[in-house]
């Protein structure tokens, strides 16, 4: 009740004080009570009231199911007779049971829910939600609107926390992409089939024009007044790096293909699952962005959580090609080992990139092209290994 409400409650008041009506008094009195509890809700109704959303599993594979779970509290002696709670979900994600508005964006929709709470009083909503395409997906920020039970007045809260859902790519087994699970890359190799274990020292030897200077032994040196380098025991398992090129048309202007793009990802992923599962050392980079403008660099490495890290970087990456993956190849290349596997997954392949696979496997790459999307060579590349990866594994997917 406003202003206008209460200056007619004091004009019946005095009004019935002048004429000592009662029925007139008794008319003032009830519409001063009921102003009072249509001011007291509007005053406290969104006091102590708090909103919060929860999830059974905050990372999920492509495919899985996880609770969505939406509880809000009512924590003081005054009752609610209505609540509205907007929350703001992706569309991409499947949402049981559905109970979705319109956003103005159009990736976006709102979860609407209505409530009636009591004193003290808590309420759970639970929803089902599946991973039903990759991404870093964004819950939130809600609004809380509550108001008296006469519908007179309502209040607005905006609530700016936010909720993150990864769900990873979707992996493949080698066999369904059309390529051998023991030799996927075929029996092409650098020019250094073993690589040295800087780890497994074997003996020392004279230091010879071209050695790596880094590699000189000090202590024998000293011992023999001459400079003595030291020789490793060769390693039987290489670095892999594997390169995602995001981009599936030859120009710019003519988009993305998000099928095409999304099914590069997967390849990608089950190839690091794969490799991860042979215990060798896993790397992956991709010409896009994740988070803060972070490009998608996960250097190899061994370490048990590397898989984890692998799929939570691609779960983040946008979709987007900021570069060429020749620049990619280019700058990454200076930080790999000698006798790295790097393995390029892409749907074009322009001049450029041609030249660049072949300088790498020039330096000592063992390098292999999969190519997706019905990619095929006109012209071999020399030292390069080509297969083809199976396209008739992914499936439709929205863009995000």
């Amino acid at each position: 009740m406003g202003r206008t409400g209460w200056t007619a409650a004091v004009c019946i008041l005095l009004l019935a004080l002048f004429t000592r009506n009662s029925l007139i008094f008794t008319m003032a009195l009830i519409l001063s009570l009921l102003g009072l509890v249509v001011w007291l809700w509007s005053r406290y109704s969104l006091s102590e009231v708090t909103y919060q959303r929860k999830f059974g599993m905050e990372r999920l594979f492509f495919g899985e199911q996880t609770e969505l779970l939406l509880e809000v509290t009512n924590a003081k002696p005054l009752p609610l007779a209505w609540l509205r709670c907007e929350d703001e979900i992706p569309l991409a994600l499947d949402l049981a049971p559905e109970e979705r508005a319109r956003h103005y964006l159009p990736s976006r929709r709102v979860l609407v829910n209505l409530f009636s709470l009591g004193l003290y009083e808590r309420v759970i909503r639970q929803y089902t939600i599946t991973g039903s395409q990759r991404g870093a997906w964004r819950f939130g920020p809600a609004r809380l609107i509550c108001g008296d039970i006469f519908g007179f007045r309502s209040q607005n809260k905006e609530l700016s926390d936010t909720s993150l859902l990864l769900v990873y790519p979707r992996l493949f087994t080698l066999p369904e992409l059309g390529l051998d699970a023991r030799h996927p890359f075929g029996d092409y190799g650098s020019l250094n089939r073993l690589i040295d274990d800087p780890l497994r020292l074997s003996s020392v030897r004279e230091y010879l024009p071209g050695d790596n200077f880094r590699h000189i032994h000090w202590k024998a040196t000293a011992r023999r007044q001459e400079l003595q380098t030291k020789l490793f025991e060769p390693s039987a398992s290489r670095p892999l790096a594997i390169f995602i090129n995001i981009r599936t048309f030859d120009h710019r202007f003519e988009g993305i293909d998000p099928e095409l793009r999304e099914f590069a990802i997967s390849v990608g992923a089950s190839i690091a699952r794969w490799a991860q599962l042979r215990g060798e050392e896993i790397g992956v980079y991709a010409n896009s962005l994740m988070y803060a403008g972070r490009p998608v660099r996960i250097a190899p490495s061994a370490h048990p959580q590397q898989l984890t890290r692998v799929l939570e970087a691609l779960a983040y990456c946008v979709g987007v090609p900021h570069t060429m993956i020749e620049r990619v190849l280019q700058r990454e290349a200076g930080h790999l080992r000698n006798g790295t596997s790097i393995v390029l997954i892409s749907a074009t392949l322009s001049d450029s990139l041609r030249r660049v696979l072949a300088d790498l496997q020039r330096r000592g790459f063992a390098v292999t092209l999969l190519g997706i999307g019905g990619l095929t060579l006109d012209r071999a590349i020399p030292g390069v290994a080509f297969q083809s990866v199976a396209s008739g594994q992914y499936t439709a997917v929205t863009d995000h």
